[in-house]
């Protein structure tokens, strides 16, 4: 079995690409930022400080083989290489994505398909491939034993330009490991797309749904690219829908959340997926060109747990600004979004139809909100305004990022009654 690419692999591997055409032995090194290549090179001092010139790029892609199989390194910079008198030097290549395949030479800037993991997707959407049950003799009225079934579902679509889906995953050890049997379970988010498509469009379609966890929780929601496809590099001619999907190694796929600060059972989502409107989920994810720089910006916000209340704020008030301009541009495509930031701020109520009262918090309208929202965040922003209290600052912040979520949830039709419930109840994240 190949090994996982993971942090921390070291592989030993020879060269199938590059300028010079010849087998050489590189060092490839997997970390959090993606892969570290050492190459050793026999050249002179001279041609050695050569490797260093302007101008000269990386090999891209970089194809590597050792014992356990090809690797594809794409996107790569170079850090420069070291110099020697003893006709030795090493050059030091950083590469961003690591694909587990080669034998075909492709270059994976475009792909056919991408499968990807975000923290929580499971419980939001309430698919598991488990099922368990208990065995009861009804005769002798007594338990006779548990029965676990591990079977995948049917995808479910979820819509969009990528025709994105959610499909179930498990994995059965049957070696008892201290006792217990495991059987791990996943939902996958996956991405496909009939003519090759860049990566990063690809990419965009999953950091929606991750930025859609985030703001369903109100919590960060980890995120890890799985596999990708390319319909030109299969280990055989297709006869059904069947694909061989390559391992995929990219640290920077998703935001990165602090192991201590990563969701957990407890936490419970603002909406689920069944409460939801299928055709507005579709339409929300096709519509990414409007929604991703709000989302993205307001998902910014939760990540750094260590971000001061005044910057925090700034940042949730600029998201807000986005989410407005996008409503308005959304409407009105061919007309210019003018008024003022309190009048941005009005727009979002508009758009959700409703004033909830965990947004509004001590204030009796939506009206004396903006304007005290407008009032904290000039606070924070211009040097000549008196600073924004740091209780305000969270606090107007705290609402601000809750009207966002409210905003979503509206935009995929959840019900007003539910979501006020749930936020006067004090779950999801409220």
């Amino acid at each position: 079995m190949a090994t996982k690419l993971e942090p921390g692999i070291v592989r030993i591997a020879h060269t199938r690409s590059g300028g010079s055409g010849d087998d050489e032995v590189i060092v490839a090194e997997l970390d959090d930022q993606g892969a570290i290549v050492t190459w050793p090179r026999a050249l002179s001092f001279v041609d050695a400080f050569g490797l260093n010139e302007d101008g000269r790029e990386a090999p891209e892609p970089l194809v590597l083989r050792d014992s356990d199989g090809w690797l594809t390194l794409v996107e790569g910079n170079l850090l420069g290489a070291s110099a020697s008198t003893l006709a030795h030097s090493v050059e030091r290549i950083r590469y961003r994505r690591v694909i587990h395949t080669g034998a075909h030479n492709v270059d994976y800037v475009g792909v056919n398909g991408m499968t990807s993991e975000i923290d929580g997707l499971a419980k939001w959407a309430k698919r598991v491939p488990v099922t368990t049950e208990l065995l009861f003799d009804e005769k002798r009225e007594r338990l006779e034993g548990v029965s676990l079934v591990a079977k995948n579902l049917e995808s479910l679509p979820l819509g969009g330009p990528l025709d994105l889906q959610l499909e179930t995953s498990y994995r059965h050890n049957p070696t008892a490991k201290g006792g217990a049997f495991t059987i791990s379970t996943a939902l996958l988010v996956r991405t496909r797309s009939c003519e090759l498509v860049k990566w990063d469009t690809h990419q965009q379609a999953h950091r929606m749904m991750q930025d859609l966890m985030c703001l369903v929780y109100g919590r960060p929601c980890a995120s890890r690219l799985v596999s990708v496809m390319r319909e030109d590099d299969q280990e055989r001619p297709a006869t059904d829908e069947r694909r061989f999907w390559r391992d995929a190694y990219q640290p920077t796929f998703g935001r990165k959340v602090d192991l201590d600060f990563e969701l957990e059972e407890r936490d419970t989502p603002l909406f689920y997926l069944d409460e939801a409107d299928s055709i507005l989920i579709a339409s929300w994810l096709s519509e990414y060109s409007y929604w991703s720089r709000p989302t993205w910006i307001a998902m910014s916000a939760l990540f750094d747990r260590s971000l001061p209340v005044e910057s925090r704020l700034l940042q949730i008030a600029v998201a807000l600004e986005a989410l407005g301009y996008a409503i308005a541009k959304q409407a009105n495509p061919d007309k210019k979004v003018t008024g003022s930031y309190e009048a941005t701020l009005m727009r979002i109520f508009e758009a959700l139809g409703y004033e909830p009262t965990a947004v509004l918090g001590e204030f009796e309208t939506t009206e004396a909100w903006c304007r005290a929202f407008n009032k904290a965040y000039k606070g924070v922003k211009h040097a000549d305004n008196p600073l924004t209290d740091a209780r305000d600052a969270w606090a107007r912040g705290r609402e601000g990022l809750l009207l966002v979520r409210c905003w979503l949830a509206a935009e995929l039709g959840v019900p007003e009654e539910l979501v006020t419930k749930r936020l006067r109840d004090g779950q999801a994240g409220a």
